[in-house]
């Protein structure tokens, strides 16, 4: 497993709609994984990997791991910042973190660790040299790899 460097974030923000809290008031906590997704999906498509490009290429980003720290409630009509990146790379994963700010606030933390497989038989494979090349190169892993 390779750890990358830590300062490649992508930035998403959202507003926590009325139908994603509870009676309280507070973000209810599985829409967090949601929101997460959000920010993966901008990763994946900051590094030149468009999800639907990579199904249609035969291939599937299957979570295996997640979790997530809850530090201070997301009320609602707070306003957020989703901050994701890539963690760590392995000939078959990757795994993505996630922290969620509203404004210095650290809200939230977490992360998805996702197997590469096969959309044909939902088994694990090796990641498409394209695809880890590319988000290797986002990541800046190409950089740390030469000092």
């Amino acid at each position: 497993m390779k750890s990358l460097p830590q300062d490649r974030f992508v930035d998403v923000p959202v507003r926590v709609r009325y139908a994603e809290t509870d009676r309280m008031g507070i973000a209810y906590h599985a829409n967090y994984f949601v929101w997460f997704e959000m920010g993966r999906t901008e990763v994946c498509r900051a590094a030149g990997v468009v999800y639907k490009e990579l199904e249609e290429s035969g291939y599937l980003l299957m979570v295996a791991d997640l979790g997530a720290r809850y530090l201070a409630p997301a009320l609602y009509d707070d306003e957020l910042l989703i901050r994701t990146r890539i963690g760590e790379m392995g000939s078959r994963t990757i795994r993505f973190e996630y922290e969620l700010r509203r404004g210095t606030t650290l809200v939230a933390t977490g992360f998805t660790r996702h197997l590469y497989c096969s959309n044909a038989t939902r088994r694990s494979v090796r990641a498409p040299e394209e695809i880890r090349k590319r988000f290797e190169l986002f990541a800046g892993f190409e950089a740390a790899a030469r000092f």
